[in-house]
């Protein structure tokens, strides 16, 4: 069973490349600013992993120039000696520049480059966005998916997410129509980075790994968000497919799926 957005994302290409802009720009931007992605299923593709997409997102919105190395540090494989030096525990992303300034993880990331670099300005979202964390839907969407229990009110993972949106979906009351289609303005904030590819790996994947999934009904307004969010160009540029998508969850649920041909 596929959602509306699966399919949407099927007509998307299915590689979605992680290489940094080379334009020019004219206002302060990080010096020789290299970044390390996680090997995916495909040989020297990014994987599907959220935080991956968010970080290639901010990078892309800011437009920052950038190198990037597609590495694997369970292999070994394509690791920067300065990779090596200063991440013993092989944590992704990670990001070097300004010579000796590193950082492990995109939230870490974003947010060192974000003090620092000002311009161009992003929002970190509307008055109370700090409550929600995409990282709350990351950790919700793999319990509940390793869960035997249905989508029901028996799953305390379900219900717990099932909050989550309802909070959202309140949230984004205050938001629509006044502040503009995302959380903050016409542009994606530092809030919608976070969250949006998070959101999309479930509600994307889910009913392949666990059929009956399905968005509440009565969070309509997290519904028209997410229909806004899912085809902003930003997004669109690194959405992953969705073989890409179940291909990063089935080693995180011991699980191998057999996808329709069609399915990109």
């Amino acid at each position: 069973m596929r959602t509306g957005y699966a399919r949407r994302a099927q007509n998307r290409a299915a590689n979605r490349r992680g290489q940094g802009s080379v334009k020019k720009i004219d206002y302060p931007h990080p010096k020789a600013l290299e970044i390390c992605f996680k090997e995916g299923a495909v040989d020297g593709e990014a994987c599907a992993d959220p935080f991956t997409i968010e970080l290639q997102m901010y990078l892309e919105m800011k437009g920052f120039p950038h190198k990037v190395h597609i590495v694997d540090p369970e292999k070994g494989k394509n690791l920067p000696d300065w990779f090596r030096k200063n991440n013993w525990d092989g944590i992704l992303p990670m990001t070097k520049y300004d010579k000796d300034q590193y950082k492990l993880g995109s939230a870490e990331t974003m947010m060192a480059l974000e003090k620092k670099f000002r311009v161009p300005l992003m929002s970190g979202g509307g008055m109370g966005a700090g409550r929600f964390r995409g990282k709350t839907v990351k950790n919700l969407t793999l319990s509940l998916l390793k869960s035997v229990r249905p989508y029901d009110e028996t799953n305390p993972d379900w219900t717990d997410l099932v909050h989550e949106f309802k909070q959202l979906d309140e949230y984004l009351v205050q938001c629509h129509g006044k502040e503009g289609d995302y959380m903050k303005s016409k542009r994606f904030s530092l809030w919608d980075i976070r969250m949006v590819p998070a959101l999309y790996n479930l509600v994307t994947i889910a009913n392949y790994f666990k059929p009956g999934f399905a968005l509440p009904e009565d969070v309509p307004h997290l519904r028209s968000y997410l229909n806004h969010a899912f085809e902003d160009p930003v997004f669109k540029k690194f959405c992953p497919s969705v073989r890409k998508i179940v291909r990063y969850y089935e080693p995180k649920l011991n699980m191998r799926i057999v996808l329709p041909d069609d399915v990109v």
